[in-house]
This record gives C-alpha cells, sequence and structure tokens, in this order.
C-alpha cells in the first residue's frame, strides 16, 4: 500500500463531539481534507451551534457530507441515543474524535462538590461515555474502527490548583489504556491526544501566578501550540497507518512534559 493511503480518509464515516472547542474543530476538519464525511457534535444549544453550521459548510464545500448535532455528553443515555442516530443517518461510524473540555483552576480548598462534579463530567464521564457508545457502534463493523481522545498534558504531570482537572483528566489516560485491551480483539483502536498550553488558552493563566506561568515559559518550542497542529495526528490515529499503535497518548505541547 503507498504511504500517503494511510492518511486516505475516504469513505470512512467520523464524528466529533466538541467542535466548539477549537482543537474539535480542526480534528473534525482534517478528516473532512482527508475524505471522510464528518458528523459535528457541540454540547449545548446556543451559539455554538451557529459555528458548527459553519464548519459544515465548510466540509459540505469539500464535496463531503456533514451534518450538526448537540450532544449531551453528561449523561449517558443521550450519548447512546443521539450516537445511533448519527450512525444510522451517516451509514455507519467508523471513526470517533472526543474533545470535550472544560478547564478549573482553583486551590483544593475553595473547589466546591458542585464544581468537581462538573469538571469529572465534561473532563472524564464524556469521554467513557462516548467511547463506551461508540465501542457497540463500532463492533457492528468487519474492520472494527478508531477512537481518538482529546485531553490535557496534566493527566501527565499536574500544576498547584490544577487538582480536580489533572485528577479527571488522568482518569481518561487510564481510561484510554484500560479499554484498548478490551477492544483490540474487535479490531478496534482507541488512543489520546494530550495537549499542552495551546494559543487559545489565554484565559487559563494567571499572569500574576508564578506556578501557572511554568506551562507558558517551560515549552521546548517557546510557543504556544495551534489547533491546525492538531488535526494531522488525529488524521494518523485514525488511519491505516496507525497499524499496530493502541492505548497510547501522544502528547502535543512543544516538549512541555520534558521540562515541566
Amino acid at each position: 500500500m503507498p504511504k500517503a493511503a494511510h492518511f486516505d480518509l475516504t469513505g470512512k464515516k467520523a464524528m466529533v463531539v466538541g467542535v466548539e472547542n477549537p482543537a474539535g474543530a480542526a480534528i473534525a476538519r482534517a478528516y473532512a481534507e482527508a475524505g471522510a464525511d464528518v458528523a459535528l457534535c457541540t454540547l449545548e444549544p446556543d451559539a455554538h451551534v451557529v459555528t458548527a453550521r459553519k464548519l459544515a459548510k465548510e466540509i459540505t464545500a469539500m464535496g463531503r457530507e456533514s451534518r450538526v448535532y448537540v450532544m449531551d455528553v453528561t449523561l449517558g443515555r443521550n450519548v447512546q441515543v443521539t450516537t445511533r442516530q448519527i450512525a444510522k443517518e451517516l451509514g455507519g461510524l467508523d471513526i470517533v474524535c472526543s474533545a470535550p473540555d472544560r478547564f478549573l483552576a482553583k486551590p483544593i480548598g475553595k473547589i466546591t462538590d458542585t464544581e468537581l462534579a462538573n469538571v469529572f463530567k465534561l473532563n472524564f464521564n464524556s469521554h467513557f461515555f462516548i467511547t463506551r457508545t461508540a465501542i457497540g457502534e463500532m463492533e457492528k463493523n468487519e474492520d472494527g474502527g478508531r477512537i481518538v481522545i482529546v485531553t490535557s498534558v496534566l493527566g501527565e504531570r499536574g500544576l498547584p490548583n490544577t487538582s480536580a482537572y489533572a485528577a479527571a483528566t488522568g482518569a481518561t489516560y487510564n481510561l484510554i489504556r484500560s479499554v484498548s485491551q478490551e477492544v483490540a480483539r474487535n479490531q478496534i483502536g482507541i488512543n489520546g491526544i494530550a495537549l499542552g498550553w495551546m494559543d487559545w488558552q489565554s484565559d487559563r493563566i494567571d499572569p500574576a501566578d508564578d506556578e501557572a506561568q511554568r506551562a507558558t515559559r517551560f515549552p521546548i518550542m517557546k510557543r504556544a501550540g495551534a489547533a491546525e497542529e492538531v488535526g494531522p495526528l488525529a488524521v494518523y490515529l485514525s488511519g491505516t497507518g496507525v497499524g499496530y499503535v493502541t492505548g497510547q497518548i501522544f502528547p502535543v505541547d512543544g516538549g512541555l512534559l520534558q521540562h515541566l
């Protein structure tokens, strides 16, 4: 097989959840550029739907099929119903990318029970529900499928005041590692992309907090990452080129973990 064919997703049916997130939008666009039809899922029925519809028009202009859905990722039943609808309307489901993200930075003593629950709902439970449902759809496929979860490098190495967020993303790391062992026999691969300091995250850093500034000072590439730098890796993890790779988390962090 020509090497370029490993990055060709022509005829594949993809679902990306969290397209209001720049990383999710970039991945959806990259899937379409590689030839896939893409279902775009936003988390709430608000202005994000307008953004998703603009992205759907871009994808349609490429000659791909694209539709917009609202998926409440905090409820497993809603994820299941919406995913089944998408699979029916697209004609199957080969690729699923889960990219919801909700950041919280607070000293542990100031994090309320509600805030803790919400952080886990958006940064762990959502990935669990999406993965569980995706597997059910992919088991119907003769050649399985690919699942990509977008998370944070803080799941590997925490920072002060990120206890809840880092714990939720750390749980996602082990979700990927554990599930990969359950589904490999069905030719379903699951891998993660762990983001470092990205250029849309300026609202996460307190300029007066020296500890928080480590995230911006320590990338060895000395810059923030861009959404467009996430898409190509997602395409690799969703195509035939990924081959013998599953249960892995790939940092897109400019070398942050080498210095943090």
